[in-house]
């Protein structure tokens, strides 16, 4: 699946910098749309905030919802600029050296501006959208009784409307300079997220 252009990386500020070789801009859509959280940054009154929030991916826009009292929603419902970050962790790299210990994920970092969704027929299409992504085959009227407009009116409901992205993966063995060698001393390989389990890397 390819990213539409504009939010692919267009500036310095998403060059891939330590492992280029790693980046995957063909990635990005696939990758939002996988993910489970994502970690939404901004500047409230002088300080950063990141916070983490569960989210719908839709057509170059990554929609978070939640209380009308909180500051990040507020201020970005007023259209500030955001940075966010998406990342499937799927496995522990063990390498027989220190230095060479890693990870194999996939990632993604966006910046985008927010935006206010008033209407509340598109906030409870979005909503059930975000619920059946979580919940796959869930369906409001059936499943779960549907939020009434007046819960709807008062939830804020935020479009982040990406501009520019890059991805950057890993999979794979370890690659230490040691790790293919059987008689080296140690272990080596990829492990599932207990940090147990052995996975086909």
């Amino acid at each position: 699946m390819n990213e539409p252009a504009s939010i692919a990386p267009r500036t310095d500020r998403t060059r891939i910098r330590r492992h280029a070789e790693r980046a995957a801009p063909d990635r990005i859509e696939e990758i939002l749309a996988g993910g489970l959280v994502a970690h939404i940054a901004c500047t409230v009154d002088g300080e950063p905030r990141l916070v983490p929030f569960l989210y719908l991916y839709e057509a170059g826009r990554i929609v978070i919802h939640g209380s009308p009292g909180s500051r990040t929603l507020t201020r970005l419902g007023r259209g500030w600029r955001a940075a966010v970050s998406v990342c499937l962790l799927d496995g522990l790299v063990a390498s027989r050296d220190a230095e060479t210990h890693s990870a194999n994920y996939r990632s993604v970092v966006a910046f985008g501006t927010g935006r206010r969704v008033g209407d509340t027929a598109e906030k409870r299409r979005l909503l059930e959208r975000t619920t059946e992504r979580y919940f796959p085959g869930r369906a409001a009227g059936r499943d779960y009784a549907p939020a009434t407009d007046r819960q709807l009116e008062a939830l804020e409901v935020i479009e982040i409307v990406l501009d520019e992205a890059s991805a950057k993966v890993r999979s794979g063995p370890p690659l230490g300079a040691r790790d293919a060698d059987p008689d080296a001393p140690g272990s080596a390989g990829v492990f599932g997220l207990d940090g147990v389990t052995p996975v086909d890397p």
